[in-house]
């Protein structure tokens, strides 16, 4: 078992657990609301998980899954590593759904009538498959993302095997994992998602416009495509250096105010951003843009993106039959 790292790779709240304080003052500060439950018999200070803003709940339902994992580790009294997606959060990895469940690994079958939040995986963990989180237990980053190719969404697996290699994850040492587990359902899918998965994306919804794209049979873009302009070098998030196509993902939390950090101003943001895109496109490049809105019709999204291609590549795209519809 080694460190992942001296200090948390996230902030993990503090807990309140019942069985160490009075269950009463807990239960009258959470309907004061001065404290948030995070899972049965276990709370956070308010101010530990409301953060407030745009796009606050998915951030917010990170906190406190991040909590109802250390509330999890303090209550069970059987040896256990937190896995999939819970290790993933841990870890600092980009995940596409914050689980509704914590993911442990447990020596023994769970009875029908352990708790709805938690989901055991049979199975011991190898010594050198497990790293410690601020003192929680949890499987490796190679064995996180290995364990998620198997069991996860193409895309959920994704999101994640993109950020753990920018965290530093091995791919050949994912496909030898991967390999080792030959004979088990969804071994192919697993290997194919981190052939294609890519430290470069820069946010889960980079790696949606991208897992569409190979979805469909698209050639591989290149991520953070370097553009030489007039004002310097940018990068596009996605390209085609050969077509002189540039992608862009537009989150319109950016455009907020206070929307990507306390005083960030949605004005001068958008003016940096205009003048960006100007430069790149006199540097001769075809700017297409997406949004979280191109989810509703994804064919759209594609048709604007095929329009820049060689109608010969674009005829000889076939769907990837390992990455099914998000």
């Amino acid at each position: 078992m080694t460190a992942a790292s001296s200090t948390p790779v996230v902030t993990i709240p503090s807990v309140l657990l019942a069985a160490e304080r009075d269950r009463n003052q807990l239960a009258n500060a959470h309907r004061r609301g001065t404290l948030v439950k995070v899972r049965r018999g276990a709370y956070c200070e308010v101010d530990a998980v409301q953060v407030g803003g745009p796009s606050s709940a998915p951030r917010e339902k990170r906190i406190k899954e991040l909590a109802r994992a250390r509330a999890l580790h303090s209550q069970l009294r059987a040896d256990h590593v937190f896995s999939h997606t819970t290790a993933a959060l841990l870890l600092g990895c980009r995940v596409w759904t914050v689980p509704d469940a914590t993911h442990v690994y447990q020596g023994y079958r769970a009875s029908g009538r352990s708790a709805k939040d938690v989901v055991r995986h049979r199975g011991a963990v190898p010594p050198a498959d497990v790293a410690l989180v601020d003192d929680l237990p949890v499987t490796s980053l190679d064995r996180t993302v290995v364990d998620c190719a198997l069991a996860l969404h193409p895309l959920e697996a994704l999101v994640i095997a993109d950020s753990a290699l920018s965290l530093g994850a091995d791919r050949q040492v994912l496909l030898q994992m991967i390999d080792a587990r030959a004979g088990q359902r969804g071994v192919q899918r697993a290997r194919s998602v981190v052939e294609l998965a890519d430290g470069g994306a820069g946010s889960a919804w980079e790696t949606w416009v991208r897992y569409e794209m190979l979805r469909a049979g698209l050639p591989r873009p290149s991520t953070q495509m370097p553009v030489q302009t007039d004002r310097g070098l940018f990068h596009t998030d996605l390209g085609y250096e050969q077509w002189r196509l540039g992608i862009e993902f537009d989150g319109l939390i950016k455009y907020r105010p206070d929307g990507v950090r306390a005083g960030h101003d949605p004005a001068a943001e958008y003016m940096s951003e205009k003048n960006r895109a100007e430069a790149i496109r006199r540097a001769g490049i075809t700017l297409e843009r997406t949004s979280a809105a191109d989810r509703a019709d994804t064919r759209k999204m594609l048709a604007r993106i095929t329009a820049h291609l060689p109608p010969d590549v674009v005829r000889g795209s076939r769907p990837n039959p390992y990455l099914p519809p998000a």
